[in-house]
């Protein structure tokens, strides 16, 4: 509804593989988000747990863990803004690349009569491409952003294990078990939070694609009346449609 009340500025820049992809991608994404939504709120607050069950167990060891996770804070935000920046690159060229076939989908029958196959192909080929590369990216960022994270429990159970033993503990094996069992409560918060932090990049970038589309520019249609008002005004003018027209031999 919104495509078909834009105004002719916007219909120039809103491509029609914009618009497909708001449909179809970005639509999706949104509706994705509330299936993690809960866990930015309960996450942290598993977290708070385990870290005191931890203290509880472990005393002031347990601090190590916390350092480790308060280290990796700073770098969760860098790789979320990373790949929020990739996200935007992937989402441009895949409109340019729709918009590309749309176009030649629409207009098959001169591209046919003009014997242009081989040079739009090469043009959708170099978009492709383009898109393959922006998706690698994303992919090798989306990837390395997974494996610090999944790395990142592991290294909070070495590190508080490791300031329980140099704080001159034994580790025996009632509290190594009673920690490891908290560590694995720790571990899924952990895995979770980082993928609702992808999921809220991707549902931004999201959100501001189609809000630049919803508040797009429309069309203000002319109602009846006198044109003077819309500033058309028009003098000694005879007009026709073409089919009306009198044909000239």
């Amino acid at each position: 509804k919104k495509a078909l009340v834009l105004s002719s500025t916007e219909r120039q820049t809103r491509t029609l593989g914009q618009i497909t992809n708001l449909m179809s991608i970005d639509a999706q994404r949104l509706q994705d988000i509330p299936n993690y939504l809960h866990a930015l709120w309960y996450s942290p607050l598993q977290i708070v747990l385990a870290i005191y069950f931890l203290w509880q167990q472990l005393g002031a060891s347990s601090m190590g863990g916390v350092l480790v996770i308060m280290i990796t804070i700073p770098f969760t935000k860098y790789i979320a803004q990373f790949m929020g920046k990739m996200q935007k690159g992937l989402m441009e060229s895949k409109d340019k690349r729709v918009d590309l076939n749309s176009e030649v989908l629409a207009n098959m029958k001169v591209i046919k009569f003009q014997a242009w196959e081989e040079a739009f192909l090469k043009r959708i080929t170099a978009l492709r491409e383009a898109e393959l590369d922006k998706l690698l990216e994303y992919l090798i960022g989306f990837t390395l952003s997974r494996m610090v994270w999944n790395f990142t429990p592991l290294l909070v159970a070495i590190a508080t294990f490791a300031a329980y033993v140099w704080s001159g503990h034994d580790l025996d094996v009632a509290t190594a078990l009673t920690s490891l069992a908290l560590f694995a409560i720790l571990r899924f918060p952990l895995f979770m939070l980082p993928q609702v932090i992808n999921s809220a990049v991707e549902g931004m970038v999201a959100i501001g694609r189609i809000q630049s589309f919803l508040m797009a520019d429309e069309h203000s249609p002319v109602g009846p009346g006198s044109l003077e008002q819309n500033g058309i005004r028009m003098d000694y003018v005879s007009a026709a449609y073409d089919s009306k027209k009198p044909k000239v031999n």
